[in-house]
């Protein structure tokens, strides 16, 4: 019984996590968006108390549906999700959903910040060109390409399932510093912050 508790808390945990990648970028596609207006519309963005929810919620109604379908499909040798009956589509099916969207939002800001960088660089071009500007950009483009990290994107790796053992290295290296890039760049690049 305590292994299948375990189990279905882990898999809570691993759905929060994701759920809350994907309201990052959601979060950072909205504010990408708003990269070329004069005053981003906060508004607009939903607040930290129905974030919340949302990043816990859904979570813990997939394990509630899991758990109400296939009750014995927690626990086993390995304390984890069993394989019977495809009980590991519980949290497959959730997570690959995440990292196509978020894969594909990243291509989006990737894209919108490229554009607005793009429009701020021939305005920059008709004045001269100050060290604090390109410092700006710089900063910009590395935060961009920081949330490649942020948005779970080098769970990719796990889909290629070549069983090679110098992706597993590199997943795992990515994967280790998730939470240095996170403190970088929401923390120490983040100007509100410091």
């Amino acid at each position: 019984v305590a292994c299948a508790v375990l189990a279905g808390f882990l898999h809570f945990l691993f759905l929060s996590a994701f759920v809350w990648m994907f309201i990052d970028a959601v979060l950072l596609f909205v504010s990408a968006k708003n990269l070329t207006k004069i005053r981003s519309e906060q508004k607009k963005m939903p607040g930290w108390k129905r974030l919340t929810v949302i990043g816990y919620v859904i979570p813990l109604i997939v394990v509630g549906v899991s758990v109400a379908v296939v009750p014995n499909g927690y626990g086993g040798k390995q304390c984890w999700l069993r394989n019977s009956r495809g009980f590991q589509w519980s949290l497959l099916g959730p997570l690959y959903f995440i990292l196509a969207s978020n894969l594909i939002l990243f291509i989006a800001i990737f894209i919108t910040v490229t554009l607005s960088l793009k429009g701020l660089n021939s305005e920059i071009l008709q004045r001269t060109q100050t060290l604090e500007d390109r410092k700006f950009i710089r900063t910009v483009l590395f935060k961009t390409m920081a949330q490649f990290f942020i948005l779970g994107c080098p769970w990719l790796l796990v889909l290629i399932n070549s069983n090679s053992i110098i992706l597993e290295i590199i997943f795992m290296i990515l994967i280790s510093q998730q939470g240095t890039v996170i403190f970088v760049v929401h923390c120490v690049l983040n100007q509100e912050v410091s």
